[in-house]
């Protein structure tokens, strides 16, 4: 089995959060694809709370209110040189949000090996 060294950038943030004229999440997806990093991931969480109200309205809504204001986790891995160059544009634009970072290992799978040339 080989294994290659990685970043997980974890953004924990909301889905009512904006940056300028759209959804943060989304901002996020279009600059990682700008700065061709290996991916992105948005995951909806059913609940969650933060030290404060987040958002623009600054009330708490329920999914079946039709307002709702759930929790979002966004995960883009690659390799350190190419996750940093999407931390400036996280350093600004990720309000109401925590950003993690973390060195984790990917296991080199033959999806891997075929798409990136990988041997």
């Amino acid at each position: 089995m080989e294994f290659v060294d990685v970043v997980c950038v974890t953004i924990y943030t909301g889905e009512d959060v904006l940056w300028e004229d759209m959804p943060l999440y989304k901002a996020i997806i279009q600059k990682a694809k700008e700065l061709d990093l290996g991916g992105v991931t948005v995951v909806q969480g059913k609940a969650g709370f933060a030290k404060t109200n987040r958002g623009l309205n600054k009330k708490i809504t329920h999914f079946f209110s039709g307002n709702a204001n759930l929790p979002l986790v966004i995960e883009i891995v690659d390799k350190k040189e190419n996750v940093e160059k999407i931390f400036p544009f996280l350093e600004k634009s990720a309000i109401h949000s925590c950003v993690t970072i973390t060195d984790c290992k990917v296991l080199v799978t033959d999806y891997l090996r075929e798409k990136f040339g990988k041997k």
